[in-house]
């Protein structure tokens, strides 16, 4: 079996969890890695990015993608410079935000200059960026990859199949959670399999490198579970993860 994404938890489940707690509870829940917010003042970087990161290799977990708050697009981010200053590490990607309308080749610029200092830059779909037809015409001509958020991409107006097809080529990983709209406002639930429905359209196109669960409904054990089985209907979580 192939093509199977790598499964795991984003640092937004656990916040409050150092990054051995974080990695330890990901791969207890069946996961095998996880994607880490710099500089957002969870736990798991309160002893510095270096440090939160060799505590995840060390408790055997992956880290599929780092992520920052910086907007391409905005005239004074240099993301070469930007990283240096939070100590971003190159080896993973890095999730990035977008301004609504970008410059188009501004954004070329900074994505770049962060490929030439060993960056690569994964623009998350999320509230106040690009539609998702902008969005496309931004990878296909920067050649930033794009994470698809499954909150976010309702936030810029979501996306129909064939949208979500032509986004499909740009599309690296996949962030997934359970949200209930109230008159207050956007409230975490527990993960249902239609919540998943974009991102099978994505993966109907082709591989995505991993999934990660956004799970503040306090129920990550059972959101990985339900990720799994509607990844593969027939395989448990510890059974998907070793036909990776």
């Amino acid at each position: 079996m192939t093509g199977i994404p790598a499964i795991g938890l984003s640092s937004g489940t656990l916040p409050r969890a150092d990054a051995a707690e974080l990695a330890r509870a990901t791969l207890r829940y069946g996961g095998s890695g996880v994607d880490l917010r710099i500089g957002k003042g969870q736990n798991w970087d309160r002893d510095g990015v270096a440090e939160g990161l060799r505590a995840v290799a060390e408790a055997g977990a992956e880290v599929f993608f780092t992520g920052v708050g910086w907007r391409l697009g905005d005239p004074g981010l240099a993301p070469a410079e930007a990283a240096e200053a939070a100590g971003v590490p190159s080896r993973w990607p890095v999730k990035v935000f977008c301004v609504e309308r970008p410059d188009l080749g501004l954004v070329a610029e900074q994505v770049s200059g962060a490929a030439d200092a060993g960056f690569a830059l994964w623009i998350e779909t999320h509230a106040g960026g690009p539609a998702v037809d902008g969005l496309i015409d931004l990878a296909a001509r920067t050649g930033a990859g794009v994470v698809l958020d499954v909150l976010g991409l309702r936030e810029i107006g979501g996306a129909d199949r064939h949208q979500l097809a032509d986004l499909a080529p740009h599309v690296h990983a996949a962030q997934v959670k359970g949200v209930l709209r109230t008159p207050a406002g956007v409230r975490h639930r527990p993960l249902t399999p239609p919540d998943l429905e974009p991102v099978l359209t994505v993966l109907e196109r082709g591989p995505l490198r991993s999934i990660t669960v956004e799970s503040r409904a306090g129920v990550p054990d059972s959101d990985l579970a339900v990720l799994a089985h509607v990844l593969v209907p027939n395989l448990t979580v510890e059974e998907l993860n070793r036909c990776r």
